[in-house]
């Protein structure tokens, strides 16, 4: 493919023109476009990888619920761009994004118990039909007329066992943390607490969403105890604010894998209460400069940190260059590539670990490519190697020298993630994947922990084994 900038100007399936880019991330981009009556509203478009039938599905069964917290699809499908299939979906459109709100003001608490309200029950039919969410947040909430919704084309599948329960956990924190940013505007139940409590029911509901002890049931429990007129006293109270009425309905939004933050904090709505709020008053303490003791100790730092990288980088790299080098010249002695041809996925190993920081791809992308032990390999995963082989997808590119490119961007930063170049078929995609072949559980930690890390939400693993699960 091309550069998603390249698509501006083209028209999806005959209906959707691709105005403009509004976010580009990994095989996701978003851009503005006009529904099917003329009204502005956003498409995605995600560079499928053998998996359009999968990420259909999924959007299909988010249709099927029905749900009036879920943001609507309301038209989505696949096609071909430059050889490549795509998938597209069409979102409702929106009023206004969370992100965007939370950014200038605090919701009433009135506000704040239909955003809570709204999110545990789009979250609670999604956990009871199979489905998890696992990008609960501001830029995926979004206001759509009096209506709060949570995007809904982002969902998967819940992993089985103990990594699905985990997943489902993990929504249930994410929003107990949206719903502290909405009354606070913090970003810690510590610093938001530190100045005033939290109002009633939100004091218990946050700090037990936060630490694991309540699940959407206590939850919707205690929002259902609190009554829906109870008095806004108490959100005065903790605001230091005067009571205001409930002018309009929380926020929902989406990102991709399938949640990347799309075009939600670009988007202007009437989300906002005619009468404007003072902004939360925050400890700006952090943003302070550095007492002069505490600069020097800072930099102090900074300067081992460079001592030590350099070191690092020197030492092990070198030792690594000749471990390749050695590998390189046994290759050469008689052992033929892997190609494409042989039923097994090939790969470019651009480094493991340290090694290949700097150095040169092996191949280019006409010729052959040279398969790797799998330095996190186990006795699960050889086993299971002609069943699974799961590997986590970062970056797609068409071109076999910008995927090295990536790779050694990546290895400078997080050399530990073992970034190398993945071809499933030989040619293009290239596909830039970290931590080497893995089992399901495994893949669906590792790609949350690179998200973490600040990689691309649209990360996502995936088996290039025989048979997917």
């Amino acid at each position: 493919m091309e550069l998603w900038t390249e698509y501006e100007g083209r028209t999806i399936d005959g209906a959707f023109p691709l105005k403009k880019l509004l976010l580009p991330e990994g095989r996701s981009a978003f851009f503005s476009t006009s529904n099917a009556t003329g009204v502005s509203t956003v498409i995605r478009l995600i560079a499928a990888h053998f998996d359009e039938e999968e990420i259909l599905a999924r959007w299909r069964g988010a249709e099927a619920l029905g749900h009036t917290n879920i943001l609507k699809t309301e038209k989505y499908g696949q096609l071909v761009l430059d050889d490549t299939t795509v998938v597209y979906a069409v979102f409702e459109p929106v009023d206004a994004s969370l992100a965007e709100v939370v950014a200038r003001q605090r919701l009433t608490l009135a506000e704040s118990k239909q955003l809570a309200s709204s999110l545990a029950s789009a979250l609670d039919v999604l956990h009871r039909n199979g489905f998890v969410h696992e990008h609960v947040e501001p830029a995926n909430v979004f206001a759509v007329g009096e209506v709060v919704k949570l995007r809904g084309d982002c969902i998967r599948e819940t992993p089985e066992g103990e990594s699905g329960l985990e997943a489902k956990r993990r929504d249930v924190h994410d929003l107990a943390l949206v719903l502290l940013q909405a009354l606070t505007q913090a970003e810690t139940l510590e610093l938001a607490t530190g100045l005033w409590p939290l109002p009633t029911p939100f004091d218990e509901i946050v700090k037990n969403g936060l630490s694991g002890a309540w699940g959407l049931g206590q939850i919707t429990a205690a929002l259902d105890a609190s009554g829906p007129n109870a008095s806004e006293a108490s959100a005065s109270q903790a605001t230091g604010t005067t009571a205001e009425p409930n002018h309009s309905a929380n926020a929902s939004a989406g990102s991709p894998s399938e949640c990347d933050t799309p075009a939600a904090r670009q988007l202007k709505g009437k989300f906002v209460p005619p009468v404007p709020k003072p902004l939360f008053v925050v400890d700006d303490r952090g943003r302070r400069g550095l007492p002069p003791t505490s600069w020097m100790v800072a930099v102090g730092l900074a300067i081992l940190l460079v001592f030590w990288l350099v070191w690092h980088v020197t030492h092990v790299g070198s030792g690594n260059r000749k471990q390749i080098a050695a590998t390189q010249g046994s290759s050469a002695g008689g052992s033929a590539p892997i190609s494409s041809s042989s039923g097994q996925a090939a790969s470019v190993h651009i480094g493991t670990g340290h090694a290949g920081m700097g150095s040169k791809a092996q191949s280019t992308a006409a010729g052959p490519f040279v398969t790797g032990k799998n330095p996190l390999a186990t006795q699960e995963t050889v086993g299971a190697s002609v069943r699974e082989q799961w590997r986590v997808v970062v970056f797609t590119y068409n071109h076999a020298d910008q995927a090295q490119k990536k790779v050694a961007t990546i290895a400078q930063k997080h050399a530990d993630l073992r970034p190398e170049v993945f071809t499933p078929t030989g040619r293009s995609p290239y596909l830039v994947t970290v931590g080497g072949v893995m089992s399901s559980d495994q893949a669906s930690a590792f790609a949350q922990r690179v998200r973490r890390l600040g990689l691309p939400r649209d990360t996502y693993a995936q088996n290039y084994g025989g048979k997917r699960r």
